[in-house]
């Protein structure tokens, strides 16, 4: 009995648009001018540079366009807010504000950083040689348990300014050395909304 009332109502549905089409909704990318981040990652600006497969064919290769007080332009012209770290031609954001310089001494001035900012180069394949530290505006020396943490991985830690650390790590990397850079914005971004901190 209950199929026999089910059927009369599927055929009648069946009859309610005969000749429709079905739609399809365009993808988000066609809808607005912002991009969506299926584009991203199907352009492959941002890889996994935890990855243990450095001798990929498919490498990007990613420099430092310019460096603007809200943070990078990369040379495929993303604009990434805040802090940044390079490496083997891929950026990983790196939520961090420049050091307080501002303070009176080298310890208050590092307020608030220790080596758990750093935990991602025990991670990276391959380990880079060199780690360029850009501080902002500014080259202020880093601290001792930092450097110690650094060096134990047998990285060797350069600290500059955040400028000179960007184009220091274009050339390097130009030349084919496994180098990375930990970059500091010029000022206290929020990543989130690009705005200041």
């Amino acid at each position: 009995m209950r199929s026999s009332t089910v059927r009369p109502i599927i055929t009648s549905l069946s009859h309610i648009r005969p000749n429709a089409q079905p739609r399809c909704i365009p993808p988000l990318s066609q809808r607005s001018n912002v991009p969506s981040i299926q584009s991203y990652i199907h352009r492959r600006s941002f890889q996994n540079i935890l990855s243990p497969s450095p001798d990929s064919d498919d490498k990007p290769n990613l420099a430092i366009n310019k460096l603007t007080p809200r943070g990078f332009i990369l040379s495929d012209n993303l604009v990434i807010p805040g802090g940044c770290i390079f490496h083997s031609g891929r950026a990983v954001l790196w939520d961090v504000d420049p050091p307080l310089t501002h303070e009176a001494t080298l310890d208050s001035m590092w307020k608030g950083w220790g080596k758990e900012k750093f935990r991602v180069f025990e991670l990276v394949v391959p380990r880079p040689e060199i780690l360029l530290f850009g501080t902002g505006k500014t080259a202020i020396p880093a601290p001792k348990p930092i450097r110690d943490y650094i060096s134990s991985l047998g990285i060797q830690l350069d600290v500059m300014d955040t400028r000179n650390a960007a184009s220091t790590y274009n050339l390097l990397a130009e030349e084919g050395r496994t180098v990375a850079a930990a970059l500091c914005p010029l000022e206290p971004i929020n990543p989130r909304t690009g705005g200041p901190r």
